[in-house]
C-alpha cells in the first residue's frame, strides 16, 4: 500500500518488478567491475569518523549506482551509506538502499570479504536484492516470493540443529567473553570473522555457515539486501529482541542483528536475551 502523498503508484508505474530485477542484476554486476578497477591499488582513502574508513572507490561506485538507478527509475527514493540522507525518501513507495562497498576495511586491505549491496524496498520491506562479492566470485540474488540464488543456483540455509557443532560468523574473541555473555557459548562452536555483515548473512543463506550475531548497531544499507536473501533461502533474520527488521524509517538503524538457520534460533536467543538485559542494567 502507498499513501495518498506518495508519488509512486503501482497501478501507473511503467516498471514492473521483472524490469526492476533485471536492472538490479545489471547495475550490481557493473558496480562490482568498477570496484575491482580500484582493488589492490594505491588509492585515496580517509576516515569519515574514527576507525571508519572510506575511499575513492566507495565514492565512484556510489556515484555510478545512484546515477544509473535514479535516472532509470523516476520517483524511487534513495538511501546510501555514502550519500547525504534526505527525508524525501520517507514519502517514496519504492526505495533503493545501497552500500557501495560493504567491508571497506577488507577492500582496502586486499581481502576478499567485501561486496556491493543493492536492495529495492517497498512498504518497508526489501522486494529485490543483490549482493556481489567479486573477489569471491559470489553473486547473491533474491526476489520476494521467488527464492534466493548464488551465481544462478538456488540456495538454502543449513539444517544445523546443534549449537555445539554450529559455524558462527563473528569475532571469535567476542564469543569467549564471559563478561559479555552471561550464558556462555559452547567452546566447540566454530567462529570465523568477515568484515562485511552482508557477506556474513549471505554465507548463512547458502549454508556455508549456520548463524551470525552482532550486538553492534547496523544501518539499513548494511543489511537490507541480505535480509531478503536469507529470508528467501529459508533463514531467520531479526534484532536481538526478535523483531523483524523494518526499512526506510526516519532513523535507518537496527540495534543488533541475529541471523540463523531456523533450528538454532532458540538456543541463540537463550544467550542474546540475557546479554542485552545485562547491557540495559549496566547502562541504567
Amino acid at each position: 500500500m502507498t499513501s495518498s502523498a506518495d508519488p509512486f503508484d503501482e497501478t501507473t508505474c511503467p516498471w514492473n518488478l521483472a524490469d526492476d530485477a533485471r536492472l538490479v542484476r545489471r547495475v550490481t554486476e557493473e558496480a562490482g567491475r568498477i570496484a575491482l578497477s580500484y582493488f589492490a591499488r594505491d588509492i585515496h582513502q580517509w576516515d569519515k569518523s574514527p576507525n571508519n574508513p572510506v575511499s575513492e572507490a566507495d565514492m565512484a561506485v556510489d556515484e555510478f549506482l545512484r546515477t544509473t538507478l535514479m535516472q532509470n527509475r523516476t520517483g524511487y527514493g534513495w538511501l546510501s551509506e555514502e550519500t547525504e540522507d534526505h527525508s524525501d525518501r520517507l514519502r517514496c513507495g519504492r526505495l533503493w538502499i545501497v552500500d557501495p562497498i560493504d567491508g571497506t576495511r577488507a577492500f582496502l586491505g586486499g581481502g576478499d570479504d567485501w561486496g556491493i549491496s543493492v536492495a529495492l524496498v517497498q512498504d518497508r520491506k526489501p522486494i529485490i536484492a543483490a549482493f556481489y562479492a567479486p573477489v569471491k566470485n559470489a553473486f547473491y540474488f533474491a526476489e520476494a516470493g521467488r527464492g534466493a540464488t548464488k551465481n544462478g543456483l538456488n540456495i538454502r540455509v543449513s539444517e544445523q540443529t546443534d549449537l555445539t557443532a554450529a559455524r558462527m560468523m563473528g569475532d571469535p574473541c567476542a564469543f569467549k567473553s564471559k563478561k559479555l555473555w552471561p550464558t556462555p557459548w559452547p567452546d566447540t562452536m566454530h567462529t570465523e570473522q568477515a568484515n562485511s555483515i552482508a557477506l556474513r548473512i549471505c554465507q548463512i543463506a547458502d549454508g556455508q555457515f549456520d548463524c551470525c550475531v552482532t550486538l553492534r548497531p547496523k544501518n539499513d544499507w548494511d543489511v537490507a539486501a541480505a535480509d531478503l536473501i536469507i529470508a528467501e533461502a529459508g533463514g531467520h533474520l531479526s534484532t536481538g529482541t526478535g523483531r523483524a527488521l523494518m526499512f526506510n524509517r526516519k532513523k535507518p538503524l537496527h540495534d543488533h542483528i541475529v541471523a540463523s538457520c531456523p533450528a538454532l534460533v532458540p538456543s541463540i536467543m537463550e544467550r542474546v536475551e540475557p546479554a542485552l538485559a545485562e547491557w540495559c542494567h549496566v547502562a541504567a
